[in-house]
């Protein structure tokens, strides 16, 4: 029953204290009894002004503490059904069990009702949880000591015990003090109690990828591959990662290359298409890519007019100059670079990235990119001060 004149949330008699976030995935969901809710169309509604954030992830989370708030388990549901690779169904209009009665919050009062003094809040932990999550992304947009020393202060004091806490601690330690050791135990204890958590999984078959530890780590993942459970960035994740184990047929069918297809999508597709050696598929992925980002139309045409070898590494020149924002990571400048074949400044990019302490630097290794960087002995020095 929903009725939206009273301002308040109940699961039965018990009271909800529920954000304005999970408010509005749940009042999603139960107006539709019965009927497949996409991720796609829930990430709409829930983030319609969406840029950088990583709103696959944002959308795990918020489903967790939604579940958590209900008394819900994804293995036995009671109320929301996983449509695996899909999206999830709302069925607690079958239970006869438990009446839920989802009547709606003002939405600027549900949140500060539980910050109140005196007030009984009954779920503490999602409040709690949503804030690292907010501080994560803040620290993953901008990586400084000061954002990771922020999630890592709330983190601290929820205690993480849970798989998506584990999976946002390990995610800070590898990325922003290079902690292997203790990244992977972290991991692995999110895994332990959530076998099919696909982003501990992922986490921890990228950290042994970057060791070069490829059987473990494609171990962790062939579940995954040609399954269809993973959808938007985090299938893209995989075929990044395929492509790292030396799998880049397996990562030319997770990547998409459609029309709906994202820009990590066709820059996933293109590499592993490259690794191929089948360069004409490649060059009409990154025509496709160009074509999105608004290639200059004689560069295009170029492009398109190249015997299909010249025209991939036409492309990639291109690249170099033209596919990153000034503001992107300098790992990502480095790849880039490496790959137009101007070594000296993927180098001096590198050396910016280690020196800063940039996340991404952990893969600096596993990155197929770098392999004309491998005999120098500055490329060496940065690979051992990451850890590896």
């Amino acid at each position: 029953m929903i009725d939206r004149t009273e301002h308040f949330t109940a699961l039965g008699s018990r009271p909800l204290a529920l954000s304005p976030l999970l408010f509005g995935l749940l009042e999603h969901l139960a107006e539709r009894p019965g009927q497949l809710v996409t991720r796609a169309e829930l990430k709409r509604v829930l983030w319609p002004y969406a840029r950088r954030i990583d709103t696959e992830r944002r959308l795990n989370t918020a489903m967790r503490a939604l579940r958590a708030a209900l008394g819900d388990h994804a293995d036995a549901p009671r109320f929301i059904e996983t449509v695996r690779g899909q999206g999830y169904r709302w069925i607690g209009h079958r239970s006869s069990r438990t009446r839920f009665a989802a009547i709606a919050f003002v939405a600027a009062m549900a949140f500060s009702l539980a910050q109140t003094p005196g007030a009984i809040d009954p779920a503490p932990d999602i409040a709690a949880t949503l804030k690292v999550q907010n501080a994560m992304e803040q620290w993953r947009r901008e990586p400084t000591p000061l954002t990771a020393k922020h999630a890592s202060t709330l983190l601290a004091q929820v205690r993480p015990d849970t798989p998506s806490l584990l999976v946002m601690k390990a995610e800070l330690e590898i990325g922003s003090q290079w902690r292997w050791a203790e990244a992977e135990r972290d991991y692995s204890r999110a895994i332990e109690t959530e076998p099919d958590n696909a982003d501990a999984r992922l986490g921890l078959a990228w950290l042994r990828v970057n060791q070069g530890r490829r059987k473990e780590s494609l171990k962790l993942v062939s579940g995954f591959v040609g399954s269809g459970v993973l959808s938007g960035e985090r299938r893209a994740n995989l075929g990044w990662l395929l492509i790292r184990l030396g799998r880049p047929g397996l990562a030319v069918v997770t990547c998409g290359a459609d029309k709906s297809a994202s820009v990590n999508d066709l820059s996933c597709s293109h590499e592993a298409l490259a690794t191929l050696g089948r360069y004409a598929d490649a060059r009409s992925v990154a025509l496709r890519l160009m074509m999105r980002l608004s290639g200059a139309p004689d560069v295009v045409a170029r492009v398109r007019q190249l015997p299909p070898y010249g025209a991939y590494r036409e492309f990639l020149y291109w690249r170099a100059r033209h596919f990153l924002p000034a503001d992107a990571p300098w790992f990502q400048k480095a790849q880039v670079l490496a790959d137009a074949r101007d070594d000296e400044a993927a180098i001096a990019a590198l050396e910016r990235s280690v020196s800063l302490r940039e996340p991404m630097a952990v893969k600096i290794a596993s990155t197929r990119s770098f392999g004309s960087l491998r005999g120098d002995p500055r490329f060496a020095r940065l690979v051992t001060e990451v850890g590896i």
